[in-house]
């Protein structure tokens, strides 16, 4: 993003990115507890967000080691883990989601994938028909995601996301829920622009 500070921090429409997935999951009845995560130094722009219902946690040097951190304080039976860098996630796909006991959000791959070896060079073409691209949130059962976690912790293993360390350390199925193309991760630049182009057709829908 080459910002100065955490992108989940800088505005789209006069609001922190982090913010509108915030006040999403807090709009959400059945969302009992926010736990936000970030380093130490970065506390004192969650503070006006702390309550009863919203803590802070601070991270680890991955984003998995900040999910196991913040997974230690959940006291609810089931936890949705996000990204702050998601800011155009819907009460409908937290709906959506909760109809499993585990499973994320994902959509179809668009795009022609070509796997490549170390030159760079193409060593195959993937086919997509099978291929989603993973989303957050990606919601647990607490026991089985804390379990996991723990497991990979010490085995040393890094997962790409939450998703990935139950299918390794454990035989629990997870379900695709259809998420949104519009459920982008704000990563570079350009994607700011995107974001805009997406508060911009909501407001007019």
């Amino acid at each position: 993003m080459a910002a100065a500070c955490n992108k989940i921090f800088l505005t789209l429409a006069d609001k922190a990115i982090f913010q509108y997935g915030l006040e999403l999951f807090l709009s959400d009845s059945d969302c009992k507890q926010v736990i936000l995560v970030g380093k130490a130094e970065e506390k004192s722009y969650f503070t006006d967000y702390l309550s009863d219902r919203v803590c802070f946690v601070v991270g680890g040097a991955e984003r998995q080691d900040s999910v196991r951190h913040a997974l230690k304080e959940v006291s609810e039976d089931a936890v949705m883990i996000h990204d702050g860098a998601r800011p155009f996630v819907t009460l409908s796909e937290l709906a959506a989601l909760k109809a499993y006991n585990n499973a994320i959000l994902a959509v179809p791959v668009k795009d022609t994938i070509k796997q490549v070896n170390h030159q760079e060079q193409i060593s195959q073409t993937v086919p997509r028909e099978n291929l989603w691209g993973a989303q957050t949130p990606q919601f647990f059962e607490t026991s089985l995601i804390q379990k996991v976690h723990q497991d990979a912790h010490s085995k040393a293993f890094l997962g790409t996301d939450d998703a990935s360390l139950v299918e390794v350390f454990s035989d629990k199925p997870i379900t695709i829920v259809p998420g949104s193309y519009e459920n982008i991760k704000i990563t570079t630049p350009e994607d700011l622009i995107f974001g805009q182009a997406i508060l911009t057709h909501r407001s007019e829908a």
